[in-house]
């Protein structure tokens, strides 16, 4: 559901003395990444959890998808279709995360999940006990902040207003070079050029 309708569930929860909300479920992978834009931000904010389904992405991040090369065994590609160009290049990133530390695709795109803020438990789906095992792979894999740098530049979605508002920009619009609640800001670039001194 929508953020506001999540928040404003979560408001009359708190005010009518229910229990909160405390995860929600919700699409979420390197190669689907929307959710960034409001439910994360809003989860993040009320300390819900966030429970990732695909996190594979239709198996697109499993690393049995490699440019040039025909899948085989995969139930869902008749209806999915296969990976774009932009998808494939995440893919890519992913599986050079995964040769540098010698472990699967599966594994770095569930450990990438795992490092994300606040609480995210992805939901593993496997049909065979080796996709199981890379899965369970994630858990033991500690991705670098280069690595999870690289990969989050590959992945960055296009978000809709006010999710460009977040993180550095907003940190400078709003606190203007003070640090608020621990989070240091630089100074909007504008209003340096501006003879106004605040």
């Amino acid at each position: 559901m929508p953020a506001w309708v999540t928040a404003q569930a979560q408001t009359l929860a708190r005010l009518r003395g229910w229990t909160p909300l405390i995860a929600l479920q919700v699409e979420y992978s390197l190669l689907a990444r929307t959710v960034e834009g409001e439910i994360a931000p809003l989860a993040l904010d009320q300390g819900m959890a966030l429970v990732p389904w695909s996190p594979l992405k239709n198996g697109f991040l499993s690393g049995k998808y490699r440019r040039g090369a025909e899948v085989t065994d995969s139930a869902r590609s008749s209806f999915v279709g296969g990976p774009s160009d932009d998808e494939y290049a995440v893919i890519d990133a992913v599986a050079a995360v995964a040769d540098e530390l010698a472990t699967t695709s599966a594994a770095v795109a569930l450990a990438w999940l795992r490092a994300r803020a606040g609480t995210v438990v992805p939901i593993v789906g496997a049909r065979r006990v080796e996709q199981l095992v890379d899965n369970l792979a994630g858990l033991d894999v500690a991705v670098t902040a280069d690595q999870l740098r690289r990969l989050d530049d590959v992945s960055a979605p296009s978000l809709d207003y006010p999710a460009p508002m977040h993180g550095a920009l907003r940190a400078m619009l709003q606190f203007a070079g003070t640090t608020v609640d621990g989070e240091a800001s630089g100074v909007y670039p504008p209003l340096l050029q501006s003879e106004v001194r605040y």
